[in-house]
């Protein structure tokens, strides 16, 4: 392998933060024939066509956020894998839940990571839209009242052990923002059944 080449392909890695695209490469000279020759080589993967990555990274989370993002990027994280980033549940999601527009585009997606993607008509998708570096890379992802408002409407769903612990940690995270939430909660109509909860655990 023309050690030029390897090194052009890892500062490509490096300037798009680990992650690249075909025509990334070729702008920095890495002709389709070397892309594939790299890629037999071991020195790259691909994620999926014409996105690759640097072989051996991106094996642990939070990493594997960034990748998610990368392969879905008008997606947003969302629900158990939002919670559990803010590091307001014990439960370690098995996959990743990203949020997309219900108009959008089906995205095509790898066997790994795992990832589900939750379609949202207008309001539910638009609000509460945040976002987060990891890495130097940027990452939509639902703050933490949108999160625990997704958490209510999905309770039967995702579990109500899970939704009730989430909302217990979030109440007593010096983060919450109560009038946040409660807005949220009127604008997606869920403002009952959160009430509901809220009597309980307050």
């Amino acid at each position: 392998m023309n050690e030029k080449i390897v090194v052009a392909a890892m500062r490509v890695f490096e300037e798009q933060h680990g992650f690249a695209r075909t025509k990334d490469f070729i702008e920095a000279g890495v002709s389709p024939y070397y892309i594939k020759k790299l890629e037999s080589a071991g020195e790259i993967e691909r994620v999926k066509q014409g996105i690759y990555r640097q072989s051996g990274q991106f094996n642990e989370p939070p990493h594997e956020m960034v990748e998610v993002s990368k392969l879905v990027p008008k997606g947003v994280i969302c629900l158990l894998s939002a919670l559990s980033f803010y590091e307001l549940t014990t439960y370690n999601p098995w996959e990743y839940q990203i949020a997309i527009h219900r108009g959008g585009k089906k995205p095509k997606l790898p066997d790994y990571p795992p990832i589900k993607v939750i379609y949202l008509a207008d309001a539910q998708y638009k609000i509460g839209i945040d976002e987060v570096y990891i890495d130097g890379s940027a990452v939509k992802i639902y703050d933490r009242e949108k999160t625990i408002c997704d958490m209510v409407r999905y309770r039967e769903k995702i579990g109500i052990d899970l939704m009730k612990e989430g909302l217990r940690n979030y109440l007593q995270s010096p983060h919450k923002n109560i009038t946040r939430l409660v807005s949220y909660a009127d604008k997606l109509r869920i403002r009952t059944v959160l009430q509901k909860y809220l009597e309980v655990l307050i």
